[in-house]
């Protein structure tokens, strides 16, 4: 009898990743279920006991991950830092590249398994013949719930051994799935964008969470030549393209640039923020460097824009053939050929 091929599945509790766990069981597949449990709340232990009990239901073994060490690390302090560093941070991509995938890579090889699966909305184009070759990163068929550009950053070699099952349905269907095979969290709502901060009240997250509170001393507010036109509350009230909240007479005013050193908000007038140039660290390519024309996304809500990467002496940067506006320091550039994702880098 030929033996099962074997995968492990991230279980968040959630529906998107019980469908995944339901689809690889109905493809044949011998699944282990797996949740990480990253931080103590509530929520938290609503997602485990949700994890533990879809996949007692579907018939498949599942185990708790303790990693809420390196989830402080690398996505909790790296969050709060950003923000009093006067960046703008992504702490969903750097949980893809620090934790989640590498955590689910090394269960996958305590149970031997072939390959690891989550409910993310992309897709992975491999060479069935050599399927553990180089992998191509691909948008999902729904571009209103892709997620792959939260994807770049994962390590080529783990993709590989990676399956999206998702990226070929709509949300509405994997729902349908959910609630047709009994499923209880069919109509469970969406995980919010940052999971540690159910109530979206940053501010108040990173007054409680600081050891310095640095972020929250009062400065000045300036324009680009430097003079002064009022008073901020703290940088991380402030992010960039913003402009509710600045109380400043001769505008609208834009921020255009937080001076975590200098303490200072720098505003300007709309037209003075499109930026046709940015300048990238930390840049890595899924299938090897590329230069020249593609399409870029400079953060997670902006639409895709004809670009070309470009490389001197000293850094990769990427030239905007429409001038973008609001582009933040700490943000992310993903690179697309078409639906392929190329690579991407931090903006500096």
């Amino acid at each position: 009898m030929q033996k099962k091929i074997r995968c492990v599945v991230g279980m968040s509790g959630g529906v998107d990743s019980a469908v995944s766990t339901f689809l690889m069981r109905e493809r044949g597949y011998d699944v282990v279920g797996c949740t990480f449990r990253m931080f103590d709340s509530p929520g938290s232990q609503k997602a485990v006991a949700d994890a533990k009990q879809i996949a007692e239901f579907l018939g498949v073994r599942h185990e708790v991950v303790e990693c809420a060490a390196d989830f402080k690390e690398y996505v909790m302090d790296y969050f709060v830092n950003s923000y009093e560093n006067g960046l703008t941070p992504n702490p969903c991509i750097m949980c893809n590249k620090f934790l989640k995938f590498h955590y689910l890579d090394e269960v996958r090889k305590k149970y031997d398994a072939d390959f690891l699966v989550t409910g993310h909305y992309a897709k992975i184009k491999r060479n069935e013949a050599d399927p553990f070759s180089s992998v191509e990163l691909h948008r999902a068929e729904d571009k209103t719930r892709d997620q792959s550009y939260f994807l770049y950053a994962v390590d080529p070699n783990i993709l590989r051994r990676a399956i999206f099952p998702l990226g070929g349905y709509a949300k509405p269907t994997v729902r349908q799935i959910a609630a047709q095979n009994g499923i209880h969290v069919a109509q469970k709502s969406d995980s919010q964008d940052i999971c540690f901060i159910p109530d979206r009240d940053y501010v108040s997250f990173i007054r409680r969470y600081s050891t310095n509170n640095s972020g929250f001393e009062s400065g000045n507010i300036v324009d680009r030549n430097g003079i002064v036109l009022g008073r901020h509350k703290g940088i991380v009230n402030y992010t960039i393209g913003q402009r509710k909240g600045l109380n400043l007479s001769g505008g609208p005013f834009f921020v255009c640039a937080i001076d975590a050193i200098r303490n200072e908000i720098v505003v300007s007038h709309l037209e003075n923020l499109r930026e046709n140039v940015v300048h990238l660290r930390d840049v890595r390519f899924l299938n090897g460097e590329f230069l020249g024309d593609c399409q870029v996304q400079v953060r997670l809500c902006s639409k895709r824009t004809n670009a070309s990467v470009c490389k001197n002496s000293e850094e990769y940067f990427v030239q905007l053939y429409s001038p973008e506006f609001g582009i933040a320091k700490g943000q992310h550039c993903v690179f697309f050929d078409d639906t392929r994702v190329i690579g991407g880098g931090i903006i500096c």
